[in-house]
């Protein structure tokens, strides 16, 4: 019985961790955090890193001048 529960809780925590792929985190550490805290610990970590693709600022150069 407890080696379901611990098979189930791997597994859970692997799913979880597919979340923290394209973040900042990433997959790893988001299943590290699942395992050792707990998969709902991890989700609320997870959802609150930030995005891999997340862009802060892009300064485009404007050239006015034509030839």
């Amino acid at each position: 019985m407890e080696q379901a529960l611990i098979f189930f809780h791997v597994i859970i925590s692997a799913l979880v961790a597919l979340l923290g792929r394209n973040r900042k985190i990433g997959y790893a550490w988001s299943f590290v955090l699942c395992i050792v805290l707990s998969p709902v610990i991890g989700v609320i970590i997870i959802l609150f890193s930030k995005k891999n693709d997340a862009v802060d600022s892009v300064e485009i150069p404007i050239d006015n001048q034509q030839n």
